[in-house]
């Protein structure tokens, strides 16, 4: 089984896209995160569920979550207010870089865990021979086909 095998057509976004459309997309498709491609379909991130909440977080709360429990609770429940209007490009030009995880579409399975274990990631991005992303892996995916080899 190669990577190209296992890649899902689903989970890939543009840099236009609103934060909270992603945040919609994450929740109704019940995907671990999403790969942001450019307009030519190469790879530039993966936003996970986790970063995506992150983005709704004060800085100064992130820099001590016990000052979270002085927030009242209806301006708590709405958390996601502070992703309004922000695109997936405001983020990006924010964002300090990490680590893209990005797999060549030939690469086998055991690549692929090993890759997601390395880099601690719930998801990569497949890219063709082209180097334009065909799709992305998840880690149910991985795990999904390593148990069904048993």
């Amino acid at each position: 089984m190669i990577a190209a095998d296992l890649a899902q057509p689903v989970g890939l976004v543009r840099t236009a896209d609103t934060v909270l459309d992603i945040a919609r997309r994450l929740v109704d498709e019940a995907l671990p995160g999403l790969a942001v491609v450019s307009d030519d379909g190469r790879p530039l991130a993966v936003l996970t569920a986790s970063q995506v909440l992150g983005l709704a977080v004060p800085t100064y709360i992130k820099d001590d979550p016990s000052l979270a429990r002085v927030v009242d609770e209806a301006a708590a429940d709405r958390l996601l207010e502070a992703l309004v209007g922000l695109t997936v490009q405001d983020v990006l030009d924010d964002a300090e870089p990490d680590l893209l995880g990005t797999i060549d579409h030939d690469a086998t399975l055991l690549e692929v865990a090993a890759l997601m274990s390395q880099l601690h990631v719930p998801l990569l991005v497949v890219a063709g021979p082209d180097g334009r992303a065909i799709g992305t892996i998840s880690a149910f995916n991985v795990l999904g086909t390593a148990i069904n080899q048993v």
